[in-house]
């Protein structure tokens, strides 16, 4: 997996931080639960860098990251379940995924010392954020928030995001950090294994209906080989 060994490779040369830089949509639970596993092993501080989008599983991945900072133009949230077609989920798998994803939230956030509620929120439509006597969202929308949004000081404290930056060289200046910048990036098996794994559903449905085709067409070729 890139991200564990970029993790490895930082520790080895004593790093000072990981910069994660961030701009997805979102994408499968499962590995999101595999890269804020990651990042909560860290034994160096960790920073999220979203430029521009950490929609859905990206807002998880970054309450796995110690300090957040966003582009001037950016969003973090609306991590609500649904299925692959982009429906919602039944309501009976719908509460367990939620009540499961919800807890697993709770506890990365405050790892991280982020607001829980912030990230719970970011899932359960059903829950409302109170910060002090003020209620920064109300119940039925997952919450979203903006740069502008995120970075306000409510009672001495950040809503989520620690600031504001225009890049990651803005990052380490305004986050205090010393040191050349080294990029990692995926090496081509570790693309060859994303796009593997991404398109691993297809993959199988491509042979489902292979294997279906040569049953019901005894002696087509090009059916058999792709299952």
């Amino acid at each position: 997996m890139f991200l564990r060994r970029a993790e490895k490779a930082a520790e080895n040369n004593g790093a000072a931080a990981i910069i994660f830089e961030m701009n997805t949509y979102g994408g499968r639970l499962d590995t999101a639960e595999e890269i804020t596993s990651v990042l909560n092993h860290a034994t160096i501080p960790t920073y999220t860098f979203i430029n521009s989008n950490a929609g859905s599983a990206g807002s998880l991945i970054a309450l796995a990251t110690q300090h957040i900072y966003m582009a001037p133009v950016s969003a973090i949230g609306a991590a609500a379940p649904v299925l692959p077609t982009g429906e919602d989920l039944p309501a009976t798998e719908r509460e367990k995924t939620i009540s499961y994803w919800s807890a697993l939230i709770r506890s990365t956030a405050i790892r991280n010392k982020h607001n829980p509620d912030i990230g719970e929120a970011f899932m359960n439509k059903d829950k409302e954020v109170k910060i002090g006597d003020r209620v920064i969202h109300p119940k039925g929308t997952p919450l979203t928030l903006n740069a502008q949004e995120a970075t306000e000081q409510i009672n001495g404290k950040p809503v989520l995001a620690d600031g504001v930056a225009d890049s990651i060289v803005d990052l380490t200046q305004k986050a205090g950090l010393k040191g050349n910048i080294v990029s990692l990036d995926p090496s081509g098996f570790e693309q060859l294994a994303f796009w593997i794994t991404a398109l691993a559903p297809l993959l199988l449905l491509g042979g489902i209906i292979g294997a279906y085709l040569e049953f019901k067409i005894p002696g087509a070729s090009l059916p058999g080989i792709i299952s």
